[in-house]
């Protein structure tokens, strides 16, 4: 197996707020390969000022603003993708299938529920993607992602490494955290300029390879998902093509949990305990505590609020029973339910649901 794998030094960043021309130069190289008109497009993007910088001068120095290349390289994808869909004589996925793909595992609870759902996901949109495939080994996660393409051209690798990048970037994004990458690779030669693959993928990618793939610490799968639909209605709007969009999240330890033991009630599962959840974030359970105490708040104070938020919401449900409520806040008995639903609230809970 031949490997071909982009030199560190071309890894580095421009800085933030620009790109190199020469990354633009590029997607237009392409875009022109088939069939397209660098002048057309870049009007169709809303950039022909950009004309004069990216055809007629050739100064490797030049960069362009991020905003700028975010759309470019988003019409540029577009436009690619669908020559590639053509080729293969199938539609190709779009940005509002990328979103409802979003919207799908939001509610997932780690990323290792991530990655199950968004194959679930792919198999119903088959044969337009591929599916995934997550192998495990010696503390490495490898996620391979099936090809589908029997043409392999340089609009056909635009769009398998976006998939790649996107995947990387979103699987940060939902845990919060920058997920460092020991390996990837592409079931293709090398099609495009290093400088442009670094740019989307800033990590040594194998060429030649038997798959598309992505190598990981396997830690990262047990990371729960800390982010919700509000803020993914943030993300879509830029998402997948604005690069610079943070991954990581420095939220307060206590409303990750929060939001942890809302998806695992909302599902019907017991809020996890102390020791599970000093696991999951890779910390003692003494410093779980002491991280808690210094946001002001405790893990039994933070269990009382997700059961009252989730016995709240379903109160709103005339078609369920006290009884079935307080069931599924996970009380032992409607005693117990009715007495801690009148300290929150002051009231009984059929008082509280005819109110």
């Amino acid at each position: 197996m031949t490997k071909s794998l982009i030199p560190n030094k071309q890894l580095s960043r421009p800085v933030p707020g620009r790109v190199p021309a020469g990354v633009a130069r590029d997607l237009l190289r392409m875009v022109a390969e088939h069939g397209g008109s660098p002048e057309r497009f870049l009007r169709s993007a809303g950039l022909p000022a950009l004309g004069t910088m990216l055809i007629e001068r050739r100064d490797d120095r030049d960069s362009i603003a991020h905003a700028d290349f975010t759309r470019l390289y988003a019409r540029a994808t577009a436009m690619l993708d669908e020559v590639a869909a053509r080729q293969e004589g199938r539609t190709s996925l779009t940005k509002g299938g990328v979103d409802m793909m979003c919207y799908a595992i939001i509610t997932c609870r780690t990323l290792r529920d991530v990655i199950a759902r968004m194959d679930q996901f792919f198999a119903l949109l088959a044969p337009r993607t591929g599916r995934l495939t997550l192998t495990i080994a010696g503390g490495e996660a490898r996620l391979d992602m099936a090809t589908i393409r029997k043409v392999r051209n340089s609009c056909a690798y635009l769009s398998d490494l976006t998939g790649l990048a996107t995947h990387h970037r979103l699987f940060g994004w939902l845990i919060g955290e920058d997920i460092p990458l020991s390996g990837a690779a592409m079931r293709y030669p090398p099609l495009m300029d290093a400088r442009t693959v670094a740019y989307l993928l800033p990590y040594p990618v194998e060429h030649h390879a038997p798959e598309n793939r992505l190598r990981f610490p396997a830690r990262y799968l047990d990371r729960p998902v800390v982010r919700d639909h509000h803020e993914l209605d943030l993300l879509l709007e830029r998402f997948p093509f604005d690069i610079e969009e943070p991954q990581s999240k420095q939220t307060p330890l206590s409303d990750r949990i929060s939001h942890l033991y809302a998806s695992m009630l909302a599902s019907g599962d017991a809020p996890a305990t102390a020791d599970e959840l000093a696991r999951r974030f890779s910390i003692s359970i003494a410093t779980l505590k002491r991280r808690l105490t210094a946001e002001g708040t405790s893990l039994s104070r933070i269990k009382a609020n997700a059961r009252r938020d989730i016995a709240a919401h379903l109160l709103r449900d005339g078609r369920l029973s006290i009884a079935e409520v307080g069931r599924r806040a996970h009380f032992s008995d409607t005693g117990s339910f009715c007495r801690a639903f009148r300290q929150w609230t002051g009231t009984s809970p059929s008082r509280w649901r005819n109110s």
